[in-house]
C-alpha cells in the first residue's frame, strides 16, 4: 500500500478473508488490482438485485458475556400477529461459530467504506425482537445482541479504524438489513443560537415534536417531523450526546427500537399493507454532520410519506406539517445558524 499527499492510505490490493464455520484458522486470498474491481463490480451488482455479497472479511468480536443466553427460547406471545415481522427468526445462533461479517472496499471517491451484516439474515425490526419487545421478556437475550452489536461496528470504527468522520447507514432489502458505514469529511456542523433537538421551545420544534407510538415503552429519545418538511422522521437523544459510542446501552436499542415503532404505527393506523419499508435510517458522526446533536434520519419513499399522511394522519398532525412546509425552520430565529 501507498501513502498518498493527502495522508490517506491507498489500498493497491483486496484481502479477501472467510471465517471457516469449523473454527479454523482464518483463509486469506489475494486478489490483483483488476481482480479486486471485479469483485467490487460484482458484489454492487448483487446489491442491487437485492442479494447479499458474500463477506470479504470477517468481523468476529461479539462479546462473550452475552453466549449464555443462546439456547434461550423466544417467546412471541406478547407480540402483536397482525403485523408483518417475522416470529420465526431464529434467535438460538452460536455466536462463536460464526461472528458478524464484514465487507470493505473503497468508493468511487475513493474514501473507506465498510459494511457490517447480522450473523443471521433478517429484517431490522425482527433483529429488535419485534415492536413490543423490552428486555424483561427474555433476560435480556435480543437488547445484548443488538447493543453488541451496534456497539462492536462502532469498536472497529472509531477505535480499530480510527475513522472520526462518517456516515453510518442502515439500508434494507427483502433478504434483509445492513449497516454500512462510509468515510464523510465534509466540515464541522453549523453553530447555532440553540440547538434544535435541545431546545423544546423554539416554534420549530413545538410544531415538529410528535407524540411516541402507543408499543413505546422507554422514554429517551424525541421523536419529529423532519424540520425542513423532507419525507422523513427523526429521532434524537433526549440528552445532548453527538456520538452513537457516547449514547448508554438502553439509548442505544431505545434508538433503533423506537424507529420501527414509529414506522410500524404510521402503517398500521393508515391501513398500509406490506412489509415495513424505509429507503435508509442515517447517523451522521463528526464532519459528516451538519447539526452536533446525534440525530436518526428515517428516509422514507416519497408515497409512503404520503399514504401515510393521507390515510392515517388527522387535521393537526397535517396542519403543523403545512407548517414546515412554509419554511418555519428558516425563519425561527432561536435556531439560527451563528456565521
Amino acid at each position: 500500500m501507498v501513502k498518498s499527499s493527502s495522508g490517506l492510505v491507498t489500498l493497491h490490493v483486496t484481502f479477501l478473508c472467510h471465517l471457516l464455520r469449523n473454527n479454523k484458522k482464518h483463509s486469506f486470498k489475494v486478489f490483483s488490482e483488476k481482480e479486486a474491481e471485479l469483485k467490487t463490480m460484482e458484489n454492487n451488482s448483487q446489491e442491487d438485485q437485492g442479494i447479499p455479497s458474500q463477506p470479504e472479511q470477517s468481523y468476529n468480536n461479539y462479546s462473550n458475556k452475552h453466549n449464555n443466553h443462546n439456547n434461550h427460547n423466544y417467546n412471541h406471545n406478547n407480540h402483536n400477529h397482525n403485523h408483518n415481522y417475522n416470529h420465526n427468526y431464529n434467535h438460538n445462533h452460536n455466536h462463536n461459530k460464526r461472528g458478524y461479517p464484514s465487507i470493505f472496499k473503497k468508493n468511487r471517491n475513493n474514501s473507506a467504506e465498510f459494511s457490517f451484516y447480522p450473523d443471521t439474515p433478517c429484517q431490522l425490526i425482527d433483529f429488535l425482537g419485534g415492536v413490543h419487545y423490552s428486555p424483561e421478556q427474555d433476560n435480556g437475550v435480543i437488547f445484548n445482541r443488538v447493543v453488541s452489536f451496534f456497539q462492536n461496528i462502532l469498536t472497529t470504527i472509531e477505535k480499530e479504524k480510527k475513522m472520526e468522520h462518517f456516515r453510518m447507514t442502515i439500508n434494507q432489502k427483502y433478504s434483509g438489513f445492513f449497516v454500512k458505514i462510509i468515510e464523510v469529511d465534509k466540515g464541522p456542523p453549523s453553530k447555532v443560537l440553540n440547538c434544535i433537538s435541545c431546545d423544546l421551545e423554539s416554534e420549530t420544534s413545538k410544531v415538529s415534536k410528535l407524540d411516541y407510538p402507543s408499543t413505546t415503552k422507554e422514554r429517551l429519545h424525541n421523536l419529529w417531523m423532519d424540520a425542513k418538511a423532507r419525507p422523513m422522521f427523526v429521532i434524537t437523544p433526549i440528552r445532548h450526546v453527538e456520538r452513537l459510542s457516547e449514547c448508554t446501552e438502553e439509548e442505544i436499542f431505545s434508538l433503533f427500537l423506537l424507529s420501527v415503532q414509529a414506522l410500524e404505527e404510521e402503517q398500521r393506523i393508515s391501513g398500509k399493507k406490506g412489509m415495513i419499508n424505509f429507503i435508509c435510517m442515517t447517523l451522521n458522526h463528526g464532519n459528516s454532520r451538519n447539526l452536533a446533536h446525534l440525530h436518526l434520519k428515517i428516509r422514507l419513499p416519497r408515497h409512503d410519506f404520503k399514504y401515510f399522511m393521507n390515510n392515517g394522519w388527522d387535521k393537526a398532525k397535517k396542519e403543523k406539517y403545512a407548517i414546515l412546509e412554509s419554511g418555519l425552520y428558516k425563519r425561527d430565529e432561536r435556531i439560527r445558524k451563528i456565521k
